[in-house]
């Protein structure tokens, strides 16, 4: 029986230290976790999340981890259930194009385990947070999450995976407790239909909190002694690629390991809107701008998406043309082509109550039409924009800003950072905001990452 590719995981992840990353690796990490600090809080007070804290901070328990936003300590396991929900309300976290979304579990998982150590290092905190995107990364890209899964349905139970990993390398796991931990793991996940993103409910930012939860729990239980079934966690009968429907690649998952580094893979978001509507965003920004025309001057717009993008920003038609809450508009194709027509831009004011309403942004929903198309790329659109003057704009958009082939600068993550700090359900002040950035971006050298990250944006009860 060859080896299950988890045990290769696994072995990487324990042998790993800071000083094995290369130098681009760890700059990119920082980026990730800068970004993902930004839409933390720019989520913090979002529909749920206050409601979740509050649930948290009712159940009590041991005072392991600071509550950010909201005061006192609580179990790692349940700041994690509180945080991991936080970064992902905006929609606007970073994903990788095969494996799907990445950061917002791993760094909310690893910021609520950093209770159950007296102290962690930044080097320490970056080391698991790029253990955690690779394993995250490998294991969905062998799913085959976007180019399959989704496609039918289906959008992965791979997340924990990721997120133990990291949190048994902030843990000091070995080999053989990160292998336990990870057969528990294996226990407490399952196929994630697209029920969770349609129709789209709170549940597309609880899901989060959940997993996150139970990585946390899976950890403590191998740390205690608990074995999983740590054979086939991955492949065999019971392995979790078993449970695809389609054919999956499980020789991926270990081919490069620790020489062609995945996570510098990631895509950031520059919207708050689900990613399969940022090609169309882009594509109605960048023919306004190309061709001088306002939203008043359209008549209509034809998108065409993937089967992928389709299943999450189209379907249920009724609903996408017709969203009412945040999540549903956030999961609505042509509620972000609207409000990108009329705003040049779709981020978080524009979920607030009156942006939802606004009728002109309705009206323009009314002549945006779309259709699955299987031969656009599964990230991509084709948009065709007729104007009130009778010309036709036919554009096609792929790598949109953000992508590894069009990504993100240093300044545009300082920027973004920036942006997310006003809709901070605790006010922060300027100086709080500026340390915390300069932490991150040197965070190889900061000492104690709880009181660099997770202090500052706990007020004291």
């Amino acid at each position: 029986m060859t080896e299950d590719p988890m045990r290769a995981l696994c072995r990487f992840a324990a042998r790993t230290t800071c000083a094995h990353l290369p130098e681009d690796v760890v700059r990119h990490a920082k980026h990730t976790l800068l970004d993902c600090m930004a839409v933390l809080i720019g989520g913090s007070g979002m529909d749920g999340i206050p409601a979740i804290a509050d649930l948290v901070r009712d159940k009590g328990g041991k005072p392991e981890t600071p509550l950010p936003f909201y005061g006192g300590r609580v179990p790692a396991a349940e700041a994690a259930l509180a945080i991991g929900p936080m970064p992902r309300a905006m929609d606007c976290g970073d994903l990788h194009e095969e494996a799907g979304h990445v950061s917002e579990y791993i760094v909310a998982s690893l910021l609520a385990a950093t209770g159950l150590r007296s102290a962690v290092t930044g080097a320490e905190f970056l080391t698991a947070l790029v253990i955690g995107q690779e394993t995250l990364i490998r294991i969905g890209s062998a799913y085959r999450v976007i180019s399959k899964a989704v496609k039918d349905n289906d959008c992965g139970g791979h997340y924990i995976f990721g997120a133990v990993a990291a949190v048994g390398s902030l843990l000091g796991f070995s080999q053989e407790e990160l292998e336990n931990a990870q057969g528990i793991a294996r226990t407490m996940t399952q196929p994630h239909t697209m029920g969770i993103y349609a129709p789209a409910t709170l549940m597309v930012r609880v899901h989060h909190g959940l997993v996150c939860q139970s990585a946390i729990t899976a950890c403590l239980l191998a740390r205690r002694g608990i074995t999983g079934p740590r054979q086939e966690v991955l492949t065999g009968p019971n392995g979790f690629l078993r449970t695809a429907r389609w054919e999956t690649d499980p020789d991926a998952i270990a081919r490069g390991l620790g020489k062609d580094w995945t996570a510098t893979q990631i895509t950031s978001k520059g919207y708050s809107a689900c990613y399969f509507s940022h090609s169309s965003i882009d594509g109605i920004i960048e023919q306004m701008r190309a061709h001088e025309f306002a939203a008043a001057d359209i008549a209509n717009v034809h998108i065409a998406v993937s089967t992928s993008g389709w299943r999450a920003v189209c379907e249920p038609t009724e609903k996408k043309w017709d969203p009412q809450t945040v999540p549903e508009c956030q999961f609505s194709l042509p509620y972000a082509v609207a409000t990108a027509a009329f705003d040049r831009r779709v981020f978080v004011q524009s979920y607030s109550d009156e942006a939802r309403r606004r009728p002109e942004v309705r009206e323009l929903m009314t002549r945006i039409s779309a259709v699955e198309d299987p031969s656009v790329s599964d990230w991509g659109t084709r948009l065709t924009t007729t104007l009130r003057d009778g010309r036709v704009i036919a554009t096609e958009h792929v790598y949109v800003k953000g992508h590894p082939k069009n990504p993100f600068s240093e300044q545009d993550f300082i920027d973004k950072f920036r942006m997310c700090l006003p809709f901070s359900v605790l006010p922060l002040e300027d100086s709080t905001a500026d340390r915390m950035l300069q932490d991150v971006l040197a965070l190889e050298k900061v000492d104690d990452v709880m009181a660099a990250l997770l202090l500052p944006l706990t007020p004291e009860d």
